[in-house]
């Protein structure tokens, strides 16, 4: 038995007639026929009387057509499922994001994805960076956004974002009149600041030990979320990415480039070994689009590398 037997049974069931059944399928009409007879030759059943010279549905006809219906109804929802999955309208995605940009704008991204891609479940996890960075390497995610530098093997990588890490500060603060601050400038205010597991405090440290200039870190957090936090009570100043900076925006924080700068360096990370799934394809893509309004455009010559 072939599906495309089935199809003329049925049609000619749904039309009543062999012109009809041929005019759904775009066949001949010989061609309809061609088919009926081979159904009911493989079960030898008559399932037309043609005494009449036209085809009428035996009773044998009408119970299997019960049945007929019943798979093809199973059979659209098959059709309609692939489809879901092409235009990834249907799917799973998981995904790991360090916590500066897992806080804010990645769920930003989420909320406005499901309005047109409402029955895709999303597992969305928060780690610090060499966390992602080992479940992208593990395979456990189909990607992870993670800080540079990284120091595994068995994943692709692909860039983000580059842009430098801004100071945030309180509006009422008088450093916040300055165009551009400097590690100099800071020397004695106090800084909330990124714990020591955290790949841009390593990098902030080396830029005032540099300036030769000891910063006063009074709180430490390893989320940059809580540094726009504390920042906005009148606590301190702090460096954060400009992801974070744009969470923030509402609030009674001044934000002012700060120099010599201090990269924010983000990666995408792909198992090595699957490809990207269409949902986590589109998603990606939404994240890359959201991101332009933040940092700008990426550079030419950042295309996907193995590490």
């Amino acid at each position: 038995m072939r599906l495309r037997q089935l199809e003329a049974f049925r049609a000619t069931m749904i039309s009543g007639t062999v012109s009809g059944a041929a005019e759904i399928l775009q066949i001949s009409q010989p061609a309809v026929s061609r088919l009926i007879e081979k159904f009911e030759g493989n079960f030898n059943i008559t399932l037309f009387d043609r005494s009449t010279g036209r085809l009428v549905p035996t009773p044998e006809a009408q119970l299997l057509y019960e049945e007929v219906e019943r798979a093809f109804s199973s059979i659209d929802k098959i059709r309609h499922a692939a489809f879901d999955i092409q235009s990834a309208k249907r799917g799973q995605l998981d995904l790991a994001c360090l916590p500066s940009l897992g806080l804010g704008f990645v769920p930003s991204v989420i909320a406005e994805f499901a309005v047109e891609h409402p029955d895709v479940r999303i597992r969305h996890d928060i780690q610090i960076s060499a966390k992602v960075e080992e479940w992208a390497a593990s395979q456990q995610v189909d990607f992870g956004l993670a800080e540079f530098p990284f120091h595994r093997s068995g994943f692709v990588m692909e860039d983000f974002c580059t842009t430098p890490y801004v100071l945030a500060i309180p509006s009422h603060f008088e450093v916040a009149k300055l165009e551009v601050v400097t590690p100099q400038d800071l020397a004695d205010i106090p800084m909330i600041v990124l714990t020591r597991a955290c790949a841009g405090r390593h990098r902030i440290d080396q830029v005032f030990q540099a300036a030769g200039v000891n910063y006063k870190a009074i709180y430490e957090t390893p989320f940059a979320s809580a540094i726009g936090s504390l920042v906005a009570k009148g606590l301190g100043v702090g460096l954060i990415d400009p992801f974070t900076a744009h969470d923030f925006k509402d609030h009674p924080i001044v934000v002012r480039p700060f120099e010599p700068a201090i990269i924010f360096h983000v990666g995408v990370l792909y198992p090595g070994h699957r490809p990207l799934s269409k949902v986590a394809s589109r998603f990606l893509a939404a994240l890359r689009a959201a991101r332009i309004p933040i940092t700008g455009p990426m550079p030419a010559g950042t295309a996907s590398e193995a590490i």
